[in-house]
């Protein structure tokens, strides 16, 4: 998504410039949260102040969230037919192979050395052993600013002044506990899923960072959902074109229906807004801070251990037999050769329908 996005921004409307663009992708890669959400807000307020970010937002999100809630919405409605059970069997293995290709990518662009190959075998092992999220990610900050060298800056753009958007922050940060405290008392459920999908968003980094740090919250913490669950959600999030975090609208739609996924999806797309907003006004500082890049380095290397770690979780969760592994091949062999997630989706639900 992002160089359409770079060409209808940059190219296409000439709202920034190229140099602008790369600044504000970096800072939103040094962020916690869905990095391309977060730069949708950034190009937004860059172009009309918090208007223009809530539009960036919404338009984003908006259109992937709708058509996530009428998956879900049919999920749950179709879920014992034979045709469907036989659809979505196929679908939990499209989605290991989703995650084994996510494995690799992460491996490749952030453990180059074997230091940072350190990270990512260490969090595979701990994650699989039990230990939380919160803990590993907070190590990886640790180990990342003692251990490892700093990720590429990007280039400052000479006589531009960043917004000032901590005050705006603040009062949207306000705001958000407000309602929070007004969800403890009206509905706990709801209350629980809305702190669970802020920590989701303050914790993953990047697309599919998102997954392991779901599953912990989702699957093993909570037990709202089982694997089986967990990888049907995951497959219909990838059938839209939208953030995977949007997966959050499934978990909320299993858990309270149409209010729950619109609570989950407010949820995990707030806390990551208002990073955004305050991290705008020390873009610079943080875009040229050693230290804030050799933390990411060591998050984005344990991200994909754990995602190795959730591959081998779902793995087990599939019943194999010769139809799995040959849809789980086929699946691999496309992403290898760059086809387009939902057509791979689409695909492996048709083939097996017709398998199973």
């Amino acid at each position: 998504m992002m160089p359409a996005m770079r060409d209808r921004v940059v190219e296409k409307e000439g709202w920034l410039s190229s140099a602008e663009f790369a600044l504000g992708l970096g800072l939103c890669q040094a962020l916690p949260g869905g990095t391309l959400m977060q730069l949708s807000a950034y190009i937004g307020l860059k172009l009309r102040g918090l208007p223009g970010a809530l539009a960036g937002y919404a338009g984003f999100s908006v259109p992937a969230f709708l058509l996530i809630s009428v998956l879900a919405t049919f999920y749950a409605g179709t879920q014992s037919l034979p045709t469907s059970v036989a659809a979505f069997a196929g679908l939990k293995v499209v989605v290991l192979a989703i995650c084994l290709a996510a494995c690799r990518e992460f491996v490749v662009r952030f453990a180059p050395t074997k230091r940072h190959l350190l990270f990512t075998v260490a969090a595979a092992v701990l994650f699989l052993a039990g230990a939380g999220v919160v803990p590993i990610v907070a190590g990886a900050i640790v180990g990342g600013m003692l251990l490892l060298p700093p990720g590429p800056a990007p280039h400052l753009v000479k006589n531009e002044t960043p917004p000032r958007t901590l005050p705006l922050a603040l009062g949207l940060l306000a705001l958000d506990l407000a309602l929070l405290a007004l969800l403890f008392f009206v509905d706990r459920l709801l209350f629980q899923l809305s702190v669970s999908m802020i920590k989701v968003d303050m914790l993953a980094f990047g697309g599919f960072g998102v997954i392991p740090v779901m599953f912990e919250e989702v699957v093993r913490l909570h037990g709202w959902m089982d694997e089986h669950t967990f990888l049907d959600g995951m497959a219909l999030a990838q059938i839209t074109p939208g953030p995977t975090m949007l997966a959050s609208a499934f978990v909320g739609y299993w858990m309270r229906g149409a209010l729950g996924a619109a609570v989950a999806s407010v949820a995990i797309f707030a806390g990551s807004f208002i990073v955004i907003l305050a991290a705008a006004q020390y873009r610079d500082q943080i875009i040229a801070s050693v230290t804030a890049r050799k933390a990411l380095a060591g998050v984005l290397a344990t991200l994909g251990g754990m995602i190795v770690a959730v591959s081998v979780s779902l793995g087990r969760a599939v019943d194999w037999g010769w139809p799995q592994a040959l849809v789980l091949v086929l699946a691999l062999i496309a992403l290898a050769k760059k086809v387009p997630v939902p057509l791979i989706v689409l695909a492996g639900a048709g083939l097996s329908a017709w398998l199973f």
